[in-house]
């Protein structure tokens, strides 16, 4: 029996990794970047921020090879091809595959993902006994694990926040497009789209500026869905913004109601 001051230890995979997968992510760039896809364990640990021999670093490494996205060997840390394909994407919709691939090499993320992909993604409280009842998860951590999937599916961009408020676990990775306000007349020159002989349609497009592009579109009852892309965008940025656009038609698809209840 333990004292009142002495926690219980739990099963080793217990605990999910440590590191988000947001945050393994950049860590891996940042592997790529100074290290070309290797780093000793000393150079690791000054892109991580702690010491290599204190137990906040071996939790990160090992987060990392919970994602499949590096292996270590000889005081050498070396990603893997998956790890290659988030930190240099050789596709389109290579980040956001390798993101998707990731989270689900963790058991426990793999289970929910697929017990609730296609579906709407049940209240947090719901999640929890999920996670407990089902795939053995003690209770006092089943909030960690929810908390964590949640993030780790919104950066692998598997998560769709409906206007309904309830959100939805996606089949494919699609990244959320954030709404922008309408643009404004300014010097610049707008160009418009009229619309079509059923007119249901208008296309509003500010061109290329110091502040990037904006894009609305004008739907029924007057509403308009708006798509922003700012200037200076990095090789990287582009593959992302290609990679949502193309699936930005299940997004669409998943939205529609009845006319009549329009």
């Amino acid at each position: 029996m333990t004292s009142s001051g002495e926690q219980k230890r739990l099963p080793k995979g217990t605990f999910p990794p440590l590191l988000t997968l947001g945050d393994a992510s950049n860590l891996v760039l940042r592997i790529y970047e100074h290290g070309g896809g290797t780093a000793s364990l000393d150079l690791l640990s000054q892109l991580a921020g702690n010491s290599a021999s204190s137990s906040t670093f071996v939790k990160k490494l090992a987060s990392l090879k919970s994602y499949g996205l590096a292996v270590e060997q000889n005081k050498t840390v070396t990603l893997t091809d998956l790890g290659l394909a988030l930190a240099a994407p050789t596709e389109a919709d290579g980040t956001a595959s390798a993101l998707k691939a990731a989270l689900l090499r963790v058991e426990v993320f793999n289970r929910i993902y697929e017990r609730h992909k296609g579906k709407l993604l049940p209240a947090d409280e719901f999640l929890r006994n999920i996670v407990q009842s089902e795939f053995g998860v003690p209770r006092d951590i089943a909030e960690l694990w929810v908390r964590s999937f949640k993030d780790g599916a919104r950066a692998a961009s598997l998560l769709l926040d409906r206007p309904d408020g309830k959100t939805q676990v996606r089949d494919v990775a699609v990244a959320e497009i954030s709404k922008a306000d309408a643009p404004t007349t300014s010097s610049q020159s707008v160009t418009e789209s009229r619309p079509s002989s059923r007119g249901d349609l208008i296309d509003v497009t500010v061109p290329f500026s110091a502040s990037g592009q904006s894009s609305r579109f004008e739907v029924s009852g007057g509403r308009y869905a708006s798509f922003y892309v700012p200037d200076k965008i990095t090789k990287r940025d582009a593959e992302k913004l290609k990679s949502a656009l193309t699936g930005l038609s299940s997004i669409i698809d998943s939205l529609v109601v009845d006319e009549g209840s329009a």
